[in-house]
């Protein structure tokens, strides 16, 4: 089965990103971005989901800190913040996707797929 982590600082987006993808990946959920870089050193999950405005670091930093280590894991971004999507440095950072906040889960469901080629 197929590894998704999720960094989420908000209780109740973490748990409807778990309960949405839980019958078809194993799912970690994260709510720092330090826990989560703890949890690289060890793992390889297929795919990560990250929030851009966590309380320990931003997003972008947290890209940058994952692709020092792990190049070709398939990120997607979300954000409240459309404004992000003109982001230069977002893009560049090799940001698989993008979402922006109320996700819609079948969306999210569609893009998950075609990055992991199912």
């Amino acid at each position: 089965m197929k590894s998704i982590m999720v960094v989420e600082d908000e209780e109740l987006l973490s748990q409807i990103y778990e309960d949405a993808l839980k019958g078809n990946y194993k799912v970690i959920v994260f709510k720092t971005g330090k826990t989560a870089l703890q949890y690289l050193e060890n793992n390889k999950p297929d795919l990560a989901i990250l929030d851009v405005k966590l309380p320990d670091m931003s997003g972008l930093k947290l890209v940058t800190e994952i692709r020092r280590k792990y190049f070709i894991l398939p990120i997607i971004m979300c954000t409240a913040y459309d404004t992000f999507r003109s982001d230069f440095d977002l893009w560049t950072a090799k940001i698989s996707d993008y979402l922006v906040k109320p996700i819609v889960l079948d969306e999210l469901k569609k893009k998950i797929k075609k990055i992991l080629g199912e």
